[in-house]
């Protein structure tokens, strides 16, 4: 079972999986030894300290509405997932749509 904590869907069809902080600076070096070499080849981006996302139900510029693909629960919103849990999946997913 893959551990999953918030999930949003933007109008430009993008999902954002919401995980524990720390991800952002983590993200290559976990990529590369779960075997993904060239991780700039994947369209999986982390945002950490000093970015931001636009929360639901919020207008994204006029493009659109963001909404919950996965709402938060308390278990989630006050724990998210470490990203390496569910990286090796997205990563495998992420490669597959750009194929």
């Amino acid at each position: 079972c893959l551990p999953l904590g918030p999930v949003t869907a933007t109008p430009d069809h993008r999902a954002q999986f919401l995980v524990a902080p720390g991800a952002a600076a983590e993200l290559p070096s976990l990529l590369y030894r779960m075997g993904w070499d060239d991780p700039t080849s994947l369209d999986l981006r982390g945002l950490g300290p000093g970015t931001h996302i636009t929360a639901p139900p919020s207008d994204r510029g006029g493009l659109g509405p963001v909404r919950w693909l996965r709402s938060p629960a308390l278990d989630s919103a006050t724990k998210p997932p470490a990203a390496r849990l569910l990286l090796g999946t997205l990563a495998y997913v992420a490669h597959r749509s750009r194929a």
